[in-house]
């Protein structure tokens, strides 16, 4: 690469500001953990030894051939499937399973995401002459699906919903039909039907509710599929002129009532095998959610002590190592899942809105070069990148604040781990080096 052109091209907004929230988390990682066990003091320490790997890595990526990047594409993806199956083999470790070598975790859940963006925005662009096809569209569905279905079997619940914004991000911006897009959203909000009127149920009827004990009674499933069915294959037929003397005005309403009809129906009946596959704790996650103060000393704790933290803040904060939630260890995970609180209680309103502005930055120069790129690979890799940094920063905040339900799932370039660090300055160096080489892969 020409040196003249990387000091001039190079992205110093972006960069600084990647480092900035770097130091912001070391510092915070630092102050979490100042008063508990030796092992767990020099955390930071660690994480300043991510960020140099992290880096080296970066400068690796930003050197890298776009049309390198793309050919290698497919075998990334591969090598990070294979990875998640042999972590199987390794004992789990807080309800989730590590590859370890030597002392060291490996989460490939996390590399899967860019693996699974840059697969994704590679068959965009290889179809780009069908991407209103319902074969292309699908075929990038269970590109998707095989990679949350390999991060759920972990298991991972958290790591696979990062999936779903990566998938309808890239997907809206290639240009899939826009029914499409609604018809898949429909699809999970059925599924997640079931789950959540049981939880409902839970926390406000004790049970009891006559209305859930009819939508679970086995008779009336029964009756609700035959319903759907009957009705979805009149207006089938109605609507290919099987059944005759229907007008053609009418066709309308039969195409629109199989759209919402069947993905209500095929929803409703994975919702039911869906509220059996999910566990005890990932229920009362969902129930805590509600309602954090139903379980306050168990399921609830976690956040009920991490919206007291933030709103102990104040303004200004307590200072810098001085949290009084913190530094007493009322809050668990407050390095990694819950490090926002430790942020919002030493530093305050102010502190939290300069992470906003860092973060806002960053998306700005995202959006910068995606806009600006020649090419729809690149366009695609930088719209599926911030749309999973996005939801990991929406989540994340949002959990911490009781507004979202509790996942697990890191804040980008704050929260303590090197495999996330890595992927965050990995999805960083692609997107600098999209707009340094702005020469289509193809």
């Amino acid at each position: 690469m020409d040196w003249r052109k990387l000091i001039r091209d190079f992205d110093y907004f972006m960069f600084f500001t990647v480092i900035g929230l770097t130091v912001f988390g070391i510092m915070f990682i630092y102050s979490a953990n100042l008063n508990k066990q030796l092992y767990l003091r020099t955390e930071y320490l660690k994480q300043i030894l991510f960020a140099v790997i992290c880096l080296i890595m970066f400068f690796g990526v930003l050197f890298l051939k776009p049309n390198r990047i793309s050919s290698l594409t497919f075998y990334f993806y591969i090598i990070c499937l294979v990875g998640l199956m042999l972590t199987l083999l390794f004992p789990s470790v807080k309800g989730q399973r590590r590859f370890t070598v030597m002392g060291f975790s490996i989460q490939f859940s996390e590399f899967l995401k860019i693996a699974t963006v840059l697969f994704l925005s590679k068959f965009y662009t290889a179809n780009q002459a069908e991407i209103q096809s319902l074969k292309v569209y699908c075929k990038a569905g269970l590109i998707t699906l095989i990679a949350i279905g390999a991060v759920i079997i972990q298991p991972d619940l958290g790591s696979a919903l990062v999936f779903i914004p990566i998938f309808f991000g890239i997907s809206f911006v290639a240009g899939v039909r826009r029914r499409y897009l609604v018809y898949t959203f429909g699809l999970f909000a059925a599924v997640s039907f079931v789950p959540l009127v049981t939880t409902l149920n839970s926390l406000f009827f004790n049970n009891e509710s006559e209305i859930v004990y009819l939508i679970m009674n086995y008779k009336y499933i029964v009756v609700i599929t035959l319903f759907f069915v009957v009705t979805i294959a009149l207006c089938i037929l109605a609507y290919l002129d099987i059944i005759k003397g229907i007008s053609a005005n009418f066709k309308p309403i039969f195409y629109w009532y199989v759209f919402f009809a069947s993905f209500i129906f095929v929803g409703l009946m994975f919702s039911y095998p869906a509220n059996k596959f999910l566990k005890q704790y990932q229920k009362d996650r969902l129930l805590i959610f509600f309602n954090p103060y139903v379980d306050p000393l168990n399921t609830g704790y976690n956040i009920i002590q991490s919206m007291t933290a933030i709103g102990n803040g104040g303004v200004t904060g307590k200072g810098w190592k001085q949290g009084e939630m913190i530094q007493n260890k009322f809050l668990p995970e407050q390095a990694t899942d819950f490090i926002f609180p430790v942020i919002a209680e030493e530093t305050g309103y102010i502190g939290s809105l300069l992470l906003l502005f860092l973060y806002g930055v960053y998306f700005f120069r995202g959006l910068s070069i995606a806009y600006k790129a020649k090419d729809s690979w690149s366009t695609y890799v930088c719209i599926g990148l911030l749309c999973m940094m996005l939801f990991h920063i929406l989540e994340n905040m949002g959990m911490a604040m009781g507004i979202m339900p509790i996942t697990g799932i890191p804040l980008p370039f704050i929260s303590y781990g090197g495999s996330f660090l890595i992927v965050c300055y990995l999805s960083t160096g692609l997107m600098m080096n999209i707009k340094l080489n702005r020469i289509s892969p193809y």
